[in-house]
């Protein structure tokens, strides 16, 4: 599978059905897209990867907004907007699959073109809709490596942005976009 070949388009009730199959290993983000909020435009827009035949959800993400901010000297500053990805999950099965390899040994996963979708889609956003300087997400331990291979970073001590519930316990991080 390429990357241009890749079946994402926006979650809508049409596919709630398939959600009871999907399984990622983490309970939240397997009974986010059972839930209503998956389909709630005042939390977020779904996307969903699907299989070719349009049967199975490989993965998902799901797009807020926010922002950051900077603590200096006690006094908490707003330092830019922010898309959030409130949620990113790929199913079980397809956890640690690759799809390409590199000229340079480099190893690209089924995770890595979701993260690659996810992120044109926030570009397509900032271009067309919306100004924002990050890209924002709670990482789990198991997503770590897949946000750092892809650019992102922990957040500094004195940088933060609001958390839901279920964030508790994940690894905020940040990218910056046109920041040098």
């Amino acid at each position: 599978m390429a990357y241009n070949q890749i079946n994402v388009v926006l979650y809508d009730a049409s596919y709630q059905k398939l959600a009871s199959s999907f399984h990622s290993g983490n309970e939240y983000l397997d009974q986010f897209l059972k839930d209503s909020i998956s389909l709630d435009n005042n939390f977020g827009k779904t996307y969903v990867l699907l299989t070719d035949d349009n049967k199975k959800i490989v993965g998902y993400y799901n797009l807020g907004v926010g922002y950051i901010e900077q603590t200096e000297y006690g006094i908490r500053r707003k330092i830019g907007g922010a898309v959030h990805i409130n949620c990113f999950a790929l199913d079980r099965e397809y956890q640690g699959t690759v799809q390409e390899y590199l000229e340079d040994g480099t190893v690209i996963h089924t995770s890595d073109f979701l993260l690659l979708d996810c992120m044109e889609k926030i570009k397509e956003i900032r271009v067309k809709h919306l100004g924002f300087t990050f890209v924002t997400l709670s990482s789990t331990e198991e997503g770590y490596h897949l946000y750092l291979r892809n650019g992102f970073e922990k957040l500094d001590d004195d940088i933060s942005f609001s958390l839901e519930e279920a964030e508790e316990g994940c690894i905020p991080m940040y990218y910056a976009i046109d920041v040098e």
